[in-house]
């Protein structure tokens, strides 16, 4: 439209994402009555009710959802243009915060650092490895740039960009598990003892969640976050346990581990690449997004990591 102010959509941006306009404007450094008024000048403007107010703060009406769906991408490449223009004369370069949860770690972390290195040399990649669910309130905190998070709860703080859908697998030593099959029934699981994350984690969370809804009980032998400790049980021959297929993909190559797909009903997680909207983000964040998903993309059709691209698990 027309005289569109960008600092008011800006503004309206801010407090439809932080859901409450006290919080907007302490993050603009606006006096609340100050940015009322352009969020109301903005409505006025376009004609249509924006923002329902409620006690615990304010959400976008169907409008509002509309708009901020538009307008936060446009304001993103608008925050670039600087950038993008003086990028003919220089290479892209900065520090780059991105998270990775350990399972996901073990099968993009190394190419993906191979590949930043070799084509953006100026940035300067720094990985955390955690858990999931501190992977997304990092990114929602301002603490990390990226994320590679499972199963992300709705925030309208942050893009979520999918990645694929990834089955989860029993897994064993070398021996352990029947070479004839392909697959395991999941009210099978109980025969089995199992080491798995501790109860905070979205992966534990996930599979017993399934195991009450079908009435499987678990044998629960110990509980281990860390995925070098739990294949280090496994190769002993003492205990199995559940992942995704793409964490120990050198190891089913090697013959060291077996694996076997976990069906009736599959145990299935969305993987996905989170970045915080509420920073803008810089070309050197950018980028590192774009490789990421591409390595992603690359590991995929590789069977590395195996699962179906954006799609529902099968």
């Amino acid at each position: 439209m027309a005289g569109m102010d960008a600092r008011q959509l800006r503004y309206f941006v801010t407090v439809a994402r932080l859901g409450s306009f006290s919080e907007a404007a302490r993050r603009l450094h606006i006096a609340q009555p100050a940015l009322s008024r352009h969020v109301k000048a903005l409505e006025e403007q376009l004609g249509v009710q924006l923002l329902t107010r409620e006690s615990r703060g304010v959400r976008p009406t169907r409008s509002g959802e509309d708009l901020l769906a538009h307008a936060g991408h446009l304001l993103e490449q608008l925050d670039l243009l600087p950038q993008l223009v003086g990028s003919r004369s220089r290479r892209i370069s900065g520090r780059v915060v991105i998270g990775l949860p350990t399972s996901a770690s073990a099968v993009i972390a190394a190419p993906l650092l191979t590949a930043a290195i070799a084509r953006l040399p100026q940035v300067r990649v720094h990985l955390i490895e955690s858990l999931s669910g501190y992977l997304q309130e990092w990114i929602e905190s301002g603490r990390l740039d990226l994320a590679i998070v499972y199963d992300p709860h709705p925030n309208p703080a942050i893009r979520i960009d999918p990645i694929l859908v990834e089955d989860l697998w029993l897994v064993g030593g070398p021996g352990s598990l029947p070479t004839d099959r392909q697959s395991l029934p999941f009210r099978e699981l109980s025969r089995f003892p199992l080491v798995l994350p501790g109860a905070t984690h979205s992966h534990r969370r996930l599979v017993e969640g399934l195991a009450e809804r079908q009435a499987t009980p678990l044998n629960l032998l110990a509980e281990i976050d860390s995925l070098t400790v739990q294949k280090a049980m496994l190769a002993s021959g003492n205990a199995y346990t559940i992942l995704a297929r793409g964490a120990i993909h050198a190891e089913l190559a090697a013959g060291s581990l077996q694996a076997l797909r976990i069906v009736d009903p599959v145990i299935s997680r969305t993987v996905t690449l989170a970045t915080a909207l509420s920073r803008s983000q810089s070309l050197a964040c950018a980028a590192l997004a774009k490789l990421t998903l591409e390595i992603a993309n690359e590991l995929a059709a590789a069977g590395v990591w195996t699962g179906l691209p954006g799609g529902k698990s099968g």
